[in-house]
């Protein structure tokens, strides 16, 4: 930690101090490995600012403002920022959901089907629409027939636990203490595999102005993704406090995220993702989830996985 620091003085005495970096984040798992670097000093305070916000929406209209230069975001979010106009580039795949999103429902609903005239909390996102489709698809049923319940992700355990809803569209770690207060799984992103990926954006000018800070927010992520690994104790204690999950919890959770290295990201990042994007796109226009077509041109940037350390 206190090389790091040095070496930060070092190079900010070399050149003009870059502006501060602002990057939003939320309580997702995938996300907590940044917040894990900022708390533990790995990520220099003077370069980047890590902003706790509560949902994705509110982050995509920090993002708008230009109150952020940054933000930890789902695939389809991304393309939902460009389709509204928002200037933005991924530089990095922080995981891919395997049953982190799940829709959750009482004891008293034990099928898809069941959920016909219920109502459905979920959140007015672009992972929650994906969600909500492809488990109404799964269901054989139409929006019509259900009752949807906008809901901010930080409103989704108070409307559970209050009855105000049947069944809900969320994530972890809401998702983990809801379970563990009856609720169950009734459809999760392992039904979709591959379709929500969570990534590190940021908006264009960004890459020109603060390089240095893009860098050393990429190569703190994974570095501490290679401490999860070799430190799990340190790691779960921290990502439990953080979640409001006991250390038992952590295992579940996860296990529904796949967490890509350098390498794998550089594959990522290398054209799957774009290929992804367009995908996801194509899947979100035919179902009405885009206000307008997107073109979404070259939307990875390779440079900070391949200039890591």
């Amino acid at each position: 930690m206190l090389q790091a620091g040095l070496a930060w003085l070092a190079l900010a005495g070399c050149s003009t101090p870059e502006p501060l970096l602002r990057i939003g984040s939320n309580g997702w798992p995938g996300y907590l490995f940044i917040a894990w670097a900022a708390d533990s000093h790995v990520l220099h305070p003077k370069q980047v600012r890590l902003l706790r916000i509560s949902s994705s929406t509110s982050s995509l209209r920090a993002l708008s403002a230009g109150m952020l230069d940054g933000a930890c975001l789902t695939l389809d979010e991304v393309i939902s920022a460009l389709a509204e106009g928002i200037p933005l580039k991924v530089i990095a795949v922080l995981d891919v959901s395997h049953g982190g999103d799940v829709v959750l429902a009482r004891s008293s609903i034990s099928s898809l089907a069941q959920l016909a005239g219920r109502r459905i909390g979920v959140e007015a996102s672009a992972v929650g629409a994906v969600m909500l489709d492809a488990m109404l698809q799964r269901a054989g049923l139409s929006r019509a027939q259900v009752i949807l319940v906008p809901l901010l992700l930080d409103q989704h355990e108070t409307a559970f636990d209050s009855g105000t809803i049947d069944a809900l569209v969320t994530m972890e770690p809401q998702a983990s203490r809801l379970r563990a207060r009856g609720a169950h799984v009734l459809f999760s992103s392992a039904d979709i595999p591959g379709r929500i990926v969570d990534v590190l954006a940021v908006r264009e000018d960004a890459l020109l102005g603060t390089r240095q800070a893009l860098q050393a927010l990429v190569d703190s992520h994974f570095a501490m993704l290679e401490k999860f690994s070799r430190q799990r104790a340190e790691a779960y204690a921290y990502m439990a406090a953080q979640m409001g999950v006991n250390h038992a919890e952590l295992t579940p959770i996860f296990a529904g995220l796949r967490l890509p290295g350098r390498q794998e990201n550089l594959r990522w990042l290398g054209g799957r993702l774009d290929d992804e994007a367009r995908n996801l796109a194509n899947v979100m226009s035919r179902a009405g989830l885009l206000p307008k077509p997107v073109q979404l041109g070259r939307l990875a940037v390779a440079d900070f996985i391949e200039g890591g350390q």
